[in-house]
């Protein structure tokens, strides 16, 4: 299957998306986590600051691509108003809207976080909560679910919801090895360890049943292009699983007893990090290239 450039455009911006609202969800998460602590708390409103920002451009350009790819008149077709028109008044544009304002109530908060007013950050906590909210949602008006069950909307949301709780703390924990103290390390790691069940619980159980909603036999998953390209993402989830499981099991427990297990921590973590981006752009090729319509 060859890819012109405006597809191959639009999955670049969807893995840049992707990355983007796990920044904003799961920086979230960690700020709840270490309010206390100011040093650490300052860099995560920069994070989620920078997300709110590449995600703007991101669904920009997205979008733009998109544009393009539907005109089909090279790179000016990106700009022509009636295709733009056209798209803002279907998902796509449904979609753009509430990722847009998600982000930019987003990079309110962050601001917002700077003053030492009690009440704007507890301002600052609800509108994060709320442009999560708002960035999970938009992935249901649009994609391979909306050709679903109606509930399938609810496990969209529910599975982004969780894997950016997890995938967007990432990046936080792998600086806190070589930047925290070890006790702080401790503490976050601890804490994002309990909360890390309920979150592969959740990603696990909304997973398996849009999985089960969209293939209707075993045999799909090494016929046709979309099942393999599931069968890759799902092998790196498993190889992601097994790797979050080292670190609550293994390596967390003996930050107590050896401090250079940090170094060992954040060599894991920055593994996980690499599978995380491997799994983004097979999601983004699925949602982007492939499509359920080839299980028919």
């Amino acid at each position: 299957m060859m890819l012109n450039e405006f597809e191959i455009l639009a999955i670049v911006f969807k893995v840049l998306m992707y990355l983007s609202v796990a920044m904003v969800i799961g920086g979230s998460l960690i700020l709840c986590l270490i309010s206390a602590h100011q040093v650490e708390a300052r860099f995560i409103r920069v994070y989620i600051g920078f997300g709110a920002v590449l995600g703007l451009m991101a669904v920009s350009l997205n979008y733009l691509a998109l544009v393009g790819s539907f005109a089909e008149q090279g790179f000016f077709g990106m700009f022509d108003s009636q295709m733009q028109g056209f798209l803002w008044d279907s998902p796509v544009g449904d979609a753009a809207y509430w990722r847009a304002t998600g982000f930019i109530l987003t990079l309110i908060a962050s601001l917002l976080c700077i003053n030492q007013m009690k009440a704007h950050r507890y301002l600052a906590y609800g509108l994060l909560g709320v442009s999560g909210s708002l960035l999970a949602f938009s992935f249901s008006v649009i994609g391979h679910s909306t050709e679903l069950v109606f509930w399938a909307q609810a496990l969209i949301v529910l599975h982004l919801f969780a894997i950016a709780c997890w995938v967007g703390a990432l990046y936080p924990l792998w600086r806190m090895c070589d930047k925290s103290e070890v006790a702080l390390l401790m503490n976050v790691m601890h804490r994002f360890g309990q909360l890390g069940v309920g979150i592969v619980v959740l990603v696990l159980f909304s997973g398996m049943c849009l999985t089960w909603l969209l293939f209707d036999h075993l045999m799909a998953f090494v016929t046709n292009p979309y099942g393999i390209a599931m069968s890759i993402k799902l092998s790196l989830v498993l190889t992601l699983l097994l790797i979050a499981a080292s670190h609550k099991w293994r390596l967390s427990p003996q930050l107590s007893q050896d401090a250079s297990v940090c170094a060992k921590l954040q060599r894991s973590i920055g593994i996980e990090i690499g599978v995380v981006l491997l799994i983004l752009m097979t999601t983004s090729t699925l949602s982007s290239v492939l499509g359920p319509v080839s299980l028919q």
